[in-house]
């Protein structure tokens, strides 16, 4: 992986993890810390690619029937991501060294929390940075955080290279992933006040409709102009955590969640929910680098272990 990224303009990082687990946290991290570092030649440039800049407009969301038989707009199912054009724009960024002129980004537009880590860290990190990256080739670090950026590897389903993340995995050359628990990730994303969205597309689908829009993958013009809708904002309904964003977020993963109660496969999507409890067990050895300390570490140890984990891949150690 190490010869094919030399080869490449720019160095993807992937930052994943269930909602609330501190991606964009330690992406905002990770930048201020490598961003501007002397190379052997030019400084380092990076930047930061959000997996939500690439939902579809608000009405192409496919809605879910919940047990009680209401219908809601699921906007954590891998249906309501353009990964056609997220593939594409990571191949864009990997050959050119820049995010392409088709993209701009809504996601910085969303609160901000304290990171929690002091500024002499980031500034130790940065001088370990300086001092490990002196002589290495010039290239550009993105880092690209999402909550679905990983598929199954194919021995773990037979329809593994149909997995729809196939293409977006196979543009990052650092997986990294940050477990959080059920708890937390319920707490935090509850005490959110909502997202940006893209906005309404022209025709608003009535409720169990469905997606109206063709959504096969098609060649996207990314040296144009976004000419996505307008903006618009979405506030998590009640009950929207232990719904959708969690089964959601098991059942996408199970591949990777060792589950705390029972082994094996089998019994529905409620069933999985309960095996794996807390959902901090994560298996190590199928090619994700999984933070240390089950969630339940600072993000000052996280980011000293993704700084170790990117300058290893980096430099091919």
């Amino acid at each position: 992986m190490a010869n094919q990224a030399s080869q490449q303009q720019t160095f993807i990082v992937g930052i994943s993890g269930p909602s609330s687990s501190g991606k964009t946290t330690l992406a905002r991290l990770l930048q201020r810390i490598f961003c501007g570092v002397q190379l052997k030649s030019e400084q380092l440039n990076t930047f930061i690619i959000h997996e939500d800049d690439f939902y579809y407009s608000d009405d192409q969301i496919p809605y879910t029937t919940l047990p009680s038989g209401k219908q809601i707009q699921d906007w954590d199912t891998v249906a309501a991501i353009d990964t056609s054009f997220l593939a594409q724009a990571l191949s864009y960024v990997r050959m050119n060294g820049s995010l392409p002129p088709r993209l701009s980004s809504k996601e910085d537009q969303n609160e901000k929390g304290e990171s929690g880590v002091e500024d002499s860290l980031v500034q130790e990190l940065r001088d370990l940075v300086s001092s490990r990256l002196a002589n290495a080739p010039s290239r550009t670090i993105a880092f690209m955080e999402g909550f679905l950026l990983y598929a199954p590897p194919s021995t773990a389903t037979e329809k593994g290279e149909d997995n729809p993340l196939t293409k977006v995995q196979a543009q990052i050359h650092l997986p990294l992933f940050l477990p959080a628990p059920y708890t937390t990730v319920k707490a935090r994303r509850e005490g959110r006040a909502g997202y940006v969205t893209i906005g309404p597309g022209v025709d608003q689908p009535s409720p169990g409709e469905g997606n109206t829009v063709d959504k096969e993958d098609k060649e996207v013009d990314l040296e144009g102009e976004d000419d996505r809708p307008p903006q618009n904002f979405w506030v998590d309904p009640p009950g929207y955590v232990d719904d959708i964003v969690w089964p959601r977020y098991v059942g996408d993963h199970s591949w990777l969640i060792i589950p705390d109660h029972g082994e094996g496969e089998g019994g529905d999507g409620r069933d999985l929910v309960k095996r794996v409890g807390e959902g901090v067990n994560v298996r190590t050895d199928v090619g994700v680098c999984v933070a240390p300390g089950k969630g339940a570490v600072g993000m000052d140890v996280v980011v000293r272990w993704a700084v170790e984990e990117i300058l290893r891949r980096y430099l091919g150690v």
